[in-house]
């Protein structure tokens, strides 16, 4: 059963264009269950191990979300918040609007199994390969302000069994 919640956090957190709403970047650990994790489209967000294609924001690490520079499996955790279509992307962020296939195949890859991934958009994303869903939060904002949309879904892993525990019980 998918977990569903609505916020309301209706101011923004700083004038930066498409900022997060005001007290949700500090959330973003608790909705992961982890501080060790990658954050794409980060902006000027200082939460998560930051990731984004302007050095004069500031992030720890400057590059393409479509090709990261990690190894499989290095966060607990992963979070988004890409341009919501092709008009923000180029006249609110100047730069191009990312492929979903790819940003979102390399977020998966680079977080570990079992991890949790959150997404920020105007519409409930699909699941992504190797996840499951797990909650959806709406946070409703000021008066003609677009509805943010986070998606949280879990990071397939391979079974683990415990031969110990079956070797005792045959």
């Amino acid at each position: 059963m998918i977990k569903n919640q609505v916020w309301y956090l209706p101011r923004p957190s700083s004038r930066y264009p498409g900022c997060y709403p005001l007290h949700f970047e500090k959330r973003i650990s608790e909705l992961l269950d982890t501080k060790d994790y990658i954050h794409l489209f980060s902006g000027l967000a200082k939460t998560g191990h930051t990731i984004d294609i302007k050095k004069e924001l500031k992030p720890k690490t400057i590059a393409n979300a479509e090709d990261l520079p990690f190894p499989n499996n290095y966060f607990e955790g992963g979070f988004a918040d890409p341009p919501y279509n092709k008009d923000f992307a180029t006249k609110l962020y100047d730069c191009k609007y990312p492929k979903w296939n790819k940003w979102t195949k390399e977020l998966v890859r680079v977080v570990k199994p079992y991890g949790k991934i959150g997404i920020m958009q105007n519409y409930i994303i699909p699941r992504l390969e190797n996840c499951v869903m797990i909650e959806i939060i709406i946070i409703l904002g000021r008066i003609k302000q677009y509805t943010k949309i986070v998606t949280i879904q879990q990071k397939e892993g391979k079974k683990q069994y415990n031969l110990e525990r079956f070797i005792n019980n045959s």
